[in-house]
């Protein structure tokens, strides 16, 4: 059990780690002099998010072991996601603030936390709990799947913080379900098709959509969104990556 829990962990939370660094590297002290977040108000939301993770968790453990269609749950459970992620950030510290869009990543990515953390100890259990022996295949999946989770959910916690940050929360939260809800879907097909050859797909296709959102958020869009936002706050920086 102890060994099952370390390798979960490991599994579950250092993605996400990784997509920190990745994802906020170039907004932060060294790369620039001034920040621009607040550390402490990123992890604090960082915690909030595992927390949250934690139930959709267990909520996904519920609704995939009813007999109503897991498609439909999962989709439901992407939406309800986005809401979390609206309540928690939809507060009056946040509205209009440029930081706000690195608040909504660290949501995200501590949410992905809570649930790949919990997927991973599911799944290895079962597996280990079982007559099948655990192969490079099944570690390639649990990677493809944390993976998964930490891109498109870190990303649509930045659409989230950007709907807050513009003053314009719920257009950028049904930006943010679209690929949510894709993810969540093909997540629940993956599972309900077994141990077919097409389950590997189903976590390949996870991962590429959420690299693509990924990049489309992260990498094309963050630099102008907080310019912009800084314009509306009456700010200008001339340090902001391209």
């Amino acid at each position: 059990m102890e060994v099952s829990m370390g390798i979960a962990m490991v599994l579950g939370i250092a993605p996400a780690l990784l997509m920190m660094w990745l994802g906020v590297r170039d907004y932060t002290f060294p790369r620039v002099e001034q920040p621009f977040f607040s550390d402490p108000s990123f992890f604090m939301l960082f915690v909030v998010g595992m927390i949250e993770g934690s139930a959709m968790f267990l909520a996904m453990l519920v609704f995939l072991n009813t007999s109503v269609n897991g498609i439909i749950m999962m989709a439901l459970l992407a939406i309800v996601q986005i809401m979390l992620f609206l309540v928690t950030m939809n507060l009056k510290r946040y509205r209009g603030k440029s930081d706000s869009v690195f608040y909504g990543y660290g949501l995200g990515l501590g949410t992905s936390c809570g649930m790949s953390t919990g997927l991973c100890f599911t799944l290895y259990s079962s597996v280990m709990g079982s007559d099948l022996q655990l192969g490079a295949g099944d570690i390639a999946v649990l990677i493809m799947m944390s993976f998964s989770f930490a891109l498109i959910l870190g990303s649509c916690g930045t659409t989230v913080g950007e709907g807050v940050a513009r003053h314009r929360v719920m257009e950028y939260s049904l930006q943010a379900m679209l690929p949510l809800v894709a993810v969540y879907m093909v997540f629940a097909v993956a599972i309900e098709s077994g141990l077919s050859n097409m389950y590997y797909v189903y976590f390949a296709l996870m991962l590429v959509v959420g690299l693509m959102y990924y990049y489309y958020i992260m990498r094309k869009k963050l630099p102008n969104i907080v310019r912009e936002v800084l314009r509306m706050e009456g700010k200008k920086r001339s340090d902001i990556p391209k």
